[in-house]
């Protein structure tokens, strides 16, 4: 980022005033307007921002958290960091598919499923079909959980809405729960 010298020159402050302006209009444009915290759930249980549940199959400790946004929008990305949760898309497809959310499936991590194969993520391609993680929204005056319209990076979220991760194993698509 380039820097706007100060001048001294401009009796009136016009020059100086306008320069300050440009530099904090670019750090708000370079940082992002939107940001994203976590937060308590209220005692009824409910969430003044955006809930989060990361349900892990038992190879992971689950997630369930109430995130507040600032601004009318954030995206799922700013908000699963904000409630502690990592995500890694794989080398093929980027944060379009998920392969690993908090380290899990380790990679080294062997998973067998009854009769199969053991069976090692190593987020190059595609998950398999039998052990992947599932990206999911609730939006906000709904109850039932879908499946993503978008990534994590792109799917922007509001005051009310749910999102989810689930891993599933088996080949059976997990929804998450909370």
């Amino acid at each position: 980022m380039g820097l706007v010298a100060l001048s001294s020159r401009d009796p009136e402050g016009d020059f100086m005033f306008k320069s300050v302006s440009l530099m904090v209009i670019a750090a708000l444009v370079l940082t992002g307007c939107a940001s994203a915290s976590a937060s308590e759930f209220a005692a009824d249980g409910s969430c003044d921002g955006v809930r989060v549940t990361v349900n892990f199959a038992g190879l992971g400790q689950d997630v369930s958290s109430c995130v507040l946004i600032g601004g009318d929008a954030a995206t799922a990305k700013e908000v699963l960091s904000a409630a502690g949760v990592s995500t890694e898309g794989t080398k093929a497809y980027g944060d379009m598919v998920l392969c690993r959310v908090n380290g899990v499936p380790g990679k080294n991590q062997q998973i067998v499923i009854s009769g199969g194969e053991p069976y090692v993520e190593t987020c190059q391609e595609l998950p398999a079909a039998f052990a992947y993680w599932g990206f999911y929204l609730r939006a906000s005056g709904t109850t039932d959980w879908v499946f993503a319209p978008e990534a994590v990076t792109d799917l922007l979220v509001r005051h009310g809405d749910s999102i989810g991760l689930a891993f599933s194993l088996g080949g059976t698509a997990l929804k998450p729960t909370d």
